[in-house]
């Protein structure tokens, strides 16, 4: 893994929740429930067709929220598989709200759901995923490239 420069986390650099990353989603996640729940507003360079948000940026904001959601259900894991369903047309420098949760976990797979909606609650994408956990040796060399001691993050992986 790559170093991040001089005082700053591997966390700021992330694309999809770093606040340092300036290509970046920049999404603040926080926990309700069970949920991840990010709030964000997607920019000019995120764009694909003029003035819609890019199907890629979408699909990587949905699987951000779900990997946050993993994360808080006390997973170290990674996407496996990702199935988007694009429900209207993304609007570019519209505040929007990414929740994300797991929904089954069983032994080294979690599936995940995820849905992007806009202020008024309307549906603009959604998301299933599969992720699989990390083994026990990646969950620490993870825990150790984070700067989180053996006992902090995920548990269970």
């Amino acid at each position: 893994m790559t170093e991040p420069p001089a005082g700053l986390s591997p966390r700021d650099l992330c694309y999809g929740c770093g606040p340092a990353n300036p290509h970046g989603l920049a999404i603040r996640f926080q926990q309700e429930g069970q949920e991840a729940v990010g709030v964000f507003v997607p920019r000019a360079e995120h764009q694909g067709f003029p003035g819609y948000v890019h199907g890629g940026v979408v699909a990587a904001a949905l699987d951000e929220a779900m990997g946050w959601a993993v994360y808080l259900a006390g997973a170290w894991a990674i996407t496996g598989r990702m199935e988007v369903r694009f429900r209207r047309p993304v609007p570019v420098g519209a505040s929007l709200e990414v929740r994300a949760q797991v929904v089954e976990s069983r032994g080294r797979r979690l599936m995940a759901r995820a849905r992007l909606t806009d202020v008024d609650g309307q549906v603009l994408a959604e998301a299933d995923g599969l992720f699989l956990r990390v083994s026990a040796s990646e969950a620490e060399r993870l825990r150790s490239f984070y700067g989180l001691a053996s006992d902090e993050g995920p548990a269970g992986s």
